[in-house]
């Protein structure tokens, strides 16, 4: 007896979709349907299932209920395995073409983002890449929710579900106004700035990093100011403001505020982060998502 389904595939984006936007009104704008066509659909998906996927809020859009986020979950495993299974069959796997959504950690977005889409423009002209910046639950959200495929970040706390693939590693760094006293110094003890002022770089699961290598070197930390902004940070310290750490190096000395600073290396033991790419635990990665991930290597890789 030929196998049955309660419900279509159609169906399944059009749910997933509006689990993304929570809005059906967004939802049919970025599926190129009339709103209709997706209210109908999500409403017989529920006579099917016989439970209810969201809670519709008048005029404030929608809320997944525990069913909702049960076949969202699940839905997504479908789709990567239906991605996998169509990239299987096609015999060309160097024609890698459609699209892929990736997320970025904010602070690694200028350094990574620039270069790893210009690398995929060259080698897979046909890829179409999307790209949400986010802090690093923003990036996890992403990869649970299934709106990205890919996250790259740093080996934070990921919790379960979440395959890791180290790609480099960055060293923390002082960063120093060009005048202050031991901006001429190569290395120096973070002891030696245990009474100056503070600029901290405030990001969700950052800030702890930050201030751990700090109390990690005996220090409490004289925090003066904070930003959620890697520029910002930079340009109130070349401003005199205090000391900061962080761990990518631009190219440029000069800030947005016209002063400039100076990397200093830090001669204690201080945790490095690792630049990492993310993906589902449980979702095969399609083709898409293996030569995005050989690209961020390739821009990792010493010539």
């Amino acid at each position: 007896m030929a196998q049955r389904f309660p419900i279509t595939l159609t169906q399944l984006v059009y749910f997933a979709e509006c689990a993304k936007t929570l809005n059906m009104t967004a939802a049919s704008a970025e599926l190129h349907v009339a709103q209709s066509a997706v209210s109908t659909a999500i409403t017989q998906l529920e006579r099917s299932l016989g439970a209810s996927l969201f809670i519709r809020q008048h005029s404030k859009g929608l809320i997944l209920t525990p069913a909702g986020e049960t076949l969202l979950r699940d839905a997504h495993r479908l789709f990567g395995s239906l991605h996998s299974t169509i990239d299987t069959i096609r015999a060309d796997q160097n024609h890698v073409q459609g699209a892929i959504t990736i997320a970025c950690f904010t602070t690694l977005a200028p350094f990574v983002l620039p270069r790893l889409l210009s690398e995929l423009r060259d080698a897979h002209p046909e890829l179409e890449v999307t790209v949400r910046e986010g802090d690093h639950a923003e990036c996890l959200a992403a990869l649970r929710d299934g709106s990205a495929e890919l996250a790259v970040t740093y080996d934070l706390p990921s919790g379960d579900g979440i395959e890791n693939t180290r790609v480099a590693e960055f060293r923390p760094y002082v960063i120093l106004a060009r005048s202050h006293p031991l901006a001429s110094r190569e290395r120096l003890a973070l002891a030696e700035l245990a009474d100056e002022p503070f600029v901290l770089l405030d990001l969700p699961s950052s800030t702890d990093y930050f201030v751990r290598i700090l109390t990690e070197a005996g220090i409490t930390p004289n925090l003066r100011y904070r930003s959620r902004s890697y520029e910002t940070v930079r340009s109130m310290v070349a401003m005199g403001l205090g000391f900061s750490i962080l761990n990518q190096r631009p190219r440029t000395a000069q800030t947005y505020a016209g002063a400039e600073t100076v990397a200093v290396e830090i001669s204690d033991d201080a945790p490095g982060l690792t630049l990492e790419v993310s993906s589902l635990a449980q979702v095969r990665r399609t083709s898409r998502g293996r030569a995005v991930e050989q690209a961020i290597r390739t821009l990792f890789t010493p010539a």
